[in-house]
């Protein structure tokens, strides 16, 4: 007859400390599966503490400028029909008021004692949200991806409109 053996817990004495690994409560989440111990982390950069209130005006203009160049693509584009090219005049004009009203309204208010200041040291740094902080260099992502996307995807129908218009 084989004979089970059921082990009783025994009493553990109350100046031993359990050792409970720590990597288990760092995360709440259900999935979380704990790099082994014998993996070295990779070693993050380091981020500024600085959390800035506002956005850099550099941001700004590098999503202006894809602006401008998915404009630019159209005028190439559709240079030698009068009639597209009327259509992208008025996208102009649209955009012309789009970028130029803030600006406005930017140049009006009085100017803050805030010293300028770098571009790159903003990209390093955190910019706060509704949401909370988030790192400077995603929110260039999301403000910019938008245009630089349409911009892209500009130049490839650009370049399928000259290809067919070539081919005829």
């Amino acid at each position: 007859m084989l004979e089970t053996q059921i082990e009783t817990p025994r009493e553990v004495p109350r100046d031993v400390r359990r050792e409970i690994p720590r990597e288990i409560h760092e995360r709440e989440t259900f999935f979380y599966v704990a790099p082994p111990a014998h993996v070295a982390q990779p070693a993050r950069p380091a981020l500024s503490s600085v959390c800035y209130a506002q956005m850099h005006p550099g941001v700004y203009k590098i999503a202006l400028a894809c602006w401008m160049g998915l404009l630019g693509v159209f005028v190439l584009t559709f240079f030698s029909s009068a009639n597209a090219l009327f259509m992208v005049v008025i996208d102009c004009v649209y955009a012309a008021m789009f970028f130029g009203i803030p600006w406005i309204f930017h140049r009006m208010t009085p100017p803050g004692e805030t010293r300028p200041r770098d571009f790159f040291s903003f990209l390093n740094g955190r910019v706060d949200t509704i949401y909370g902080p988030v790192r400077a260099s995603e929110a260039l992502l999301q403000v910019i991806l938008v245009p630089l996307c349409l911009g892209v995807g500009g130049i490839a129908i650009g370049l399928i409109i000259q290809s067919a218009r070539a081919a005829h």
